[in-house]
């Protein structure tokens, strides 16, 4: 994968991260270029559901460090290229409070002639 694909990407998922801190699930739509889930109250109420069942505070924004006790080594963010060269989804381990949170962001970038178009996937619950 390209370092500018990447580096795009990566935004993406800042934005995302972002509108979930402030729990603003419709503004996930205002970040990507299409969405597999169009239902955001299910969003919401799943990321809020797991949130309150383990007594977490909020979606953390993007690279806020994960602590581990004790600590080993972790990669919050994973690119997938597909075999195709159609394009890479990419899978971030959510964290709140700087604890893994059992969520995992996931988005879809398909290479496009305007550049990279973005698909949000969804929030799958680990």
């Amino acid at each position: 994968m390209e370092e500018q694909y990447r580096v795009q990407a990566i935004e993406v998922i800042k934005q995302i991260l972002h509108e979930l801190h402030k729990e603003n699930f419709t503004g996930v739509f205002s970040c990507v270029d299409e969405s597999k889930i169009t239902d955001m109250d299910l969003l919401s109420e799943c990321v809020q559901g797991t949130l309150e069942l383990n007594d977490f505070s909020g979606i953390d924004e993007y690279g806020v460090p994960c602590n581990f006790a004790p600590p080993y080594e972790f990669k919050q963010l994973n690119f997938y290229e597909y075999k195709n060269g159609s394009g890479f989804s990419a899978e971030y381990q959510m964290t709140s409070d700087s604890t893994l949170v059992d969520l995992v962001l996931q988005v879809e970038f398909l290479y496009s002639e305007n550049g990279l178009k973005s698909v949000f996937l969804g929030v799958d619950p680990q």
